[in-house]
């Protein structure tokens, strides 16, 4: 994990992609800066723009087993919603997403979570796999303790964890 200026520097020297960046910020429903003031639209990575609007920036890069290399840029104060971008084998060109998520309060993001937690406790059992859990919270942990620990690279042998997604959807009414 990095953070301020070396995010910056770190795209300059290609090691996340202005190509993915511009892709999800293409997504995004809430851009900041001269759309805000005065309407206009606006190529946030290509006019400059995204350093003055985002105070602290942070990059999260995570290697993973399968050669698989992902990059979490978190720029807030350019946006206000979440999106992702990536170059997937076998597609075309980038897929592009906006994760919709419910306006805040988020009252329908707990309760979906409050309903998960009442399956488990009813059927004994979890209702997704608790490895994805796993693995999501142990790379944010290593991410956070790379931080605290002069954002060096770390090895996470603790997440050679395998599983396979469900058939179905695990969401209410997904």
């Amino acid at each position: 994990m990095i953070e301020g200026d070396a995010v910056w520097k770190a795209g300059e020297h290609v090691r996340w992609s202005n190509q993915l960046l511009t892709a999800a910020l293409s997504r995004s429903d809430t851009p900041q800066g001269s759309t805000i003031k005065d309407g206009r639209t606006q190529n946030l990575v290509g006019n400059g723009e995204l350093p003055k609007l985002v105070a602290k920036p942070a990059a999260y890069f995570i290697e993973h087993n399968d050669g698989l290399r992902t990059t979490l840029l978190m720029l807030n104060g350019a946006l206000k919603d979440f999106n992702f971008a990536a170059k997937v084998r076998n597609m075309p060109g980038i897929q592009s997403t906006q994760f919709f998520l419910s306006p805040t309060p988020n009252v329908t993001y707990s309760a979906c979570l409050v309903s998960k937690i009442e399956e488990m406790f009813a059927t004994g059992k979890a209702p997704y796999p608790v490895e994805r859990t796993l693995i999501v919270s142990g790379i944010l942990e290593s991410c956070l303790t790379s931080r605290l620990e002069g954002q060096r690279r770390l090895e996470t042998p603790h997440l050679q964890v395998r599983y396979r997604a469900p058939a179905h959807s695990t969401r209410e009414g997904g």
